[in-house]
């Protein structure tokens, strides 16, 4: 168990290091500092360590440990759509501030920046598959627009200035 609480742990400071770097670009900086720091909490980070770094098959109640954990970690970041949401089955949610918005795509794009691939739109696009207000569904697809329009721009602005 020490060798996956082991694991965990940099997997941990790894996935919080990428999240750092998007929410940098993004003027989040204490967002980016104390982002999933409930991880480390002894109900999230001995259920995640057993789950995803032990060797072998968990128990069932394991298993149960474990989901228990990941609704904690929901409903203990503000980032998580989950968060917000008030009634699953009626598909409603209240507004989510700006700031967690942005922090919630940061951490989408991060799990690229771990395994090395370029974000696709239709990865962060999730609107049809997640529960969010109205109003945070259109600031959603803003903030996944502008940044395809600054990719865009990058590259067009780039490709001209080699052309020069």
């Amino acid at each position: 168990m020490l060798k996956a609480c082991w694991r965990n742990f940099l997997y941990i400071l790894d996935h919080k290091l990428n999240v750092l770097v998007e929410c940098w670009k993004e003027g989040l900086y204490i967002q980016g500092i104390t982002h999933d720091l409930s991880k480390f909490s002894p109900k999230e980070f001995f259920p995640y360590a057993k789950k995803f770094f032990s060797d072998g098959k968990i128990s069932a109640y394991d298993e149960m440990k474990w989901k228990y954990a990941w609704l904690n970690h929901q409903h203990k970041n503000k980032h998580h759509w989950e968060y917000w949401v008030v009634d699953p089955n009626g598909k409603h949610a209240l507004p989510m501030p700006r700031k967690y918005l942005i922090e919630m795509v940061c951490d989408w794009r991060s799990f690229s920046r771990k395994w090395g691939r370029k974000v696709k739109d239709s990865t962060l696009d999730l609107t049809d598959k997640i529960v969010l207000h109205p109003d945070t569904k259109k600031k959603e697809l803003e903030i996944i627009m502008m940044k395809k329009s600054e990719v865009h721009l990058n590259k067009t602005t780039s490709m001209s200035s080699d052309n020069k």
